[in-house]
């Protein structure tokens, strides 16, 4: 019998997802042995991703936010799930825009990359990185310890959290993270058994949006980025980008194609942000 170890994160929703992953696995491949092991490490994704190059895990089951925009060499996305709500959450007691949050509320985001454009939206806003769980941060909310909360709407879905949701913010309010609110499995570019595995659990239009919005992200490295794609009734893949420029504001734009080409409209939309934020110095 073939054996397949699937590695992901520690964590209650990372193990959740890690979980489901094995069981939808097994229905479909009775004769592999599929084992999940707990990878912990001090960024998202450094050691999960380390355990695949060296061959320790064959699939790592990953949400793709946490995912570096390139992957190391050796390493490709074989799939994406389903994907689930991609935008960001305000819970803030009640408000339900940014612009009900007084500019000097005290902000807690999921991430690093989520303080630039709080600051670009909020200038002057005390916003910093919660680095506990979601209930303790929900609970900090409660006590006073801060005004608001910015998280990933799939997370507080996830952990049955949505009744705290106050809004869920259009990217052009708050640009969301590429690949928010969606799970890959990454596997070595060269196993196949683990690239056929995995793309059992594909969702196409899914795999699409990530692509296009992952390479925006690659395209601009040395910025923070957000972006967001989908499919229209006409088929089309609508792509909105985001990065917050040298000067602390924020710099939208959007381009459209067929989602076969999703790769290259993401691309195509970094030059042209390129473009524009040299035009502005």
């Amino acid at each position: 019998m073939a054996r397949i170890v699937l590695g992901h994160r520690d964590g209650a929703l990372a193990t959740r997802q890690a979980r489901t992953v094995l069981t939808e696995l097994s229905a479909e491949w009775p004769d592999v042995q599929l084992v999940l092991r707990v990878v912990p490490g001090r960024t998202p994704h450094d050691a999960l991703l380390a355990t695949l190059s060296d061959g320790a895990t064959s699939l790592a089951v990953a949400a793709i936010d946490t995912l570096p925009a390139t992957l190391p060499d050796g390493l490709a996305l074989a799939a994406v799930g389903r994907r689930l709500e991609p935008r960001a959450a305000l819970v803030a007691r009640g408000r339900r825009t940014l612009g009900d949050v007084a500019a000097s509320a005290r902000f807690r985001v999921h991430a690093e990359r989520d303080l630039g454009f709080v600051r670009a939206v909020l200038p002057g806003t005390d916003a910093a990185v919660w680095r506990g769980t979601v209930d303790e941060a929900l609970a900090g909310l409660v006590a006073d310890d801060h005004d608001a909360l910015l998280l990933p709407g799939a997370l507080l879905i996830a952990l049955d959290r949505r009744d705290h949701i106050d809004a869920l913010l259009e990217p052009e309010a708050f640009p969301p993270a590429p690949g928010q609110g969606a799970m890959g499995l990454v596997v070595r570019a060269d196993d196949d058994a683990a690239a056929e595995l995995a793309y059992t659990l594909q969702h196409r239009p899914s795999f699409d949006r990530v692509r296009a919005e992952r390479a925006f992200a690659a395209g601009l490295p040395d910025h923070t980025v957000g972006a967001l794609a989908t499919i229209d009734d006409d088929g089309d893949l609508q792509l909105f980008g985001a990065v917050v420029t040298d000067g602390g504001a924020m710099l939208q734009a959007t381009t459209s194609g067929e989602p076969k080409d999703a790769e290259e409209i993401g691309s195509e939309l970094a030059k042209d942000v390129r473009e524009q934020l040299a035009a502005i110095g």
